[in-house]
């Protein structure tokens, strides 16, 4: 009997400038850094990594991967899934409908028809009050941590200014007229590394979601349920009602989740697009391993490390994890796992796992 696969890791490897830049001091544009015993590492955050991950998703796979609708609730920016239209509960998006909301989660708060009492004693909707509102939350699917800087930061930091606008300016246009313009100097904290970072899939979770509803709400859905279910159906999904748990569960088709997980995985694996004040460096991975497993866990991620003693990276301990882990997937006693990259960089010589990214990707299809 074939193992469940419930969830898919990978650690990427790649070179770049620091392009996600901290909060600036004075004149000086920062790095983020993290201190680990005595030394700084640079890092990307979490967040950046996650955004440069879903546009280039939406470059790439653009009738796949769409931006989410977006409201505002209290001054706070959110996605929005129910909403009040024309006096009218509605749901506007949802995990089947939308990639984004499927693969990153969410945290919204659904809206709610306040309700007044009319003359006759009756309750009646209200014209004038803002609806109130309950939360509905989800887990992303799709996790990845900070981009660490694999070498420490050396404090290497370079003085610029604008000469070359200072130069137009003070043409002799401008020279004639007696003003003379001069540089604006400013500093930038640099860093050229290799960076880490690690990503896993939940495949438990990926295309399905469960809304808990209060009654209310569940009867106000409940006139247009057959729209909806119509909506969700067009775009590869189904959504039921559980009138046991006073829920919505949407779910995904099996062949628009397996398109989202190997879309994922391709753009991750071929390189995220990524810039910062004029540098397009991209985020392509000089080496990479994937593994299929039993859970989402990221194996790899602290495999590779700068070695302080030594000087130099470590990426030894990826083989012992190939071969020992027990939540990696095997086939025939194959572990489904897959490793890329210059030698000349992890020095690991010996391969395991499968010989193609080609077929890493149809033994993950065969499995979803």
């Amino acid at each position: 009997m074939m193992t469940e696969m419930k969830g898919i890791t990978g650690t990427v490897v790649f070179e770049s400038s620091a392009l996600n830049r901290d909060q600036s001091v004075g004149n000086i544009t920062t790095l983020k850094k993290l201190s680990i015993g005595s030394d700084l590492f640079a890092f990307l955050s979490r967040p950046w990594i996650t955004h440069k991950l879903f546009s280039t998703l939406t470059e790439i796979y653009p009738e796949s991967w769409k931006p989410g609708e977006l409201t505002s609730s209290k001054g706070v920016i959110q996605h929005r899934l129910i909403d009040v239209q024309d006096r009218e509960l509605r749901v506007f998006q949802d995990i089947v409908r939308s990639a984004e909301l499927d693969a990153f989660g969410y945290m919204s708060t659904a809206a709610k028809q306040k309700k007044k009492k009319g003359t006759d004693g009756q309750q009646e909707e209200s014209d004038t009050e803002k609806p109130s509102s309950s939360t509905l939350s989800r887990k992303a699917a799709v996790s990845l941590t900070k981009a660490i800087a694999l070498y420490p930061w050396r404090g290497d930091m370079a003085f610029y200014a604008n000469h070359s606008f200072v130069n137009r300016a003070n043409s002799s246009q401008t020279r004639a007229s007696g003003t003379v313009e001069t540089p604006n100097p400013y500093s930038r904290e640099e860093d050229y590394n290799l960076f880490k970072y690690s990503f896993t899939i939940d495949l438990t979770r990926l295309g399905r979601d469960v809304w808990i509803l209060d009654s209310a709400t569940l009867k106000s859905l409940s006139g247009k349920l057959r729209d909806l279910e119509e909506e969700v159906s067009d775009a590869g999904g189904k959504v039921t009602l559980d009138d046991k748990t006073g829920s919505l569960v949407f779910e995904l088709s099996k062949e628009k989740r397996k398109e989202r997980v190997m879309q994922i995985l391709n753009v991750i694996k071929n390189g995220l697009l990524a810039q910062c004040a004029g540098e397009n460096y991209g985020i392509v991975p000089a080496f990479m391993a994937v593994a299929a497993l039993k859970t989402a866990i990221p194996l790899f991620h602290s495999d590779i490390y700068f070695d302080k003693a030594s000087g130099k990276l470590s990426f030894s301990s990826i083989l012992e994890t190939i071969r020992e882990n027990g939540y990696i997937l095997r086939d025939n006693g194959k572990p489904l796992a897959f490793l890329a990259g210059k030698d000349s960089l992890h020095g690991l010589g010996e391969r395991l796992g499968m010989e193609s990214w080609e077929a890493m990707c149809s033994s993950i299809e065969g499995r979803i």
